[in-house]
């Protein structure tokens, strides 16, 4: 098997997912405006799977697995067509506080931040 070296294309991780992160953002203030927007709702499914794949395929595992609780989160809420509750949207603003902190760290310091314990809310509520 042929090892293939990633760390070329770190910039253009960093920068697409800062991208991910802004939708993620942008359309998490829609949603806390009105609770139920299916297009900011698809948005950030769209978001959350894109900065999962890419995670993975860059091998930064707690960003995958947080970005991939997003996207079941919201795919939850889009299938069963209900409206986020409020400590939902609380954690939500909470994860995507901690996926911008973990990409800055990435960025500065080649690592990710400790995320298991906002990782943990999300599951405990979902």
């Amino acid at each position: 098997m042929t090892t293939v070296d990633i760390s070329s294309y770190k910039k253009l991780y960093l920068e697409t997912a800062k991208e991910y992160c802004n939708m993620l953002s942008s359309n998490y203030d829609k949603l806390s405006l009105s609770g139920f927007d299916k297009d900011a709702l698809n948005n950030m499914y769209i978001s959350a799977h894109s900065l999962k794949s890419e995670s993975h395929a860059m091998g930064y595992i707690k960003m995958e697995t947080l970005s991939g609780m997003i996207e079941k989160a919201i795919k939850d809420v889009i299938d069963n067509n209900k409206r986020l509750s409020g400590e939902l949207l609380n954690i939500l603003k909470e994860t995507i506080n901690n996926i911008q902190q973990s990409l800055k760290s990435i960025e500065a310091e080649n690592k990710e931040r400790d995320t298991d314990t906002v990782a943990q809310k999300l599951e405990d509520i979902h």
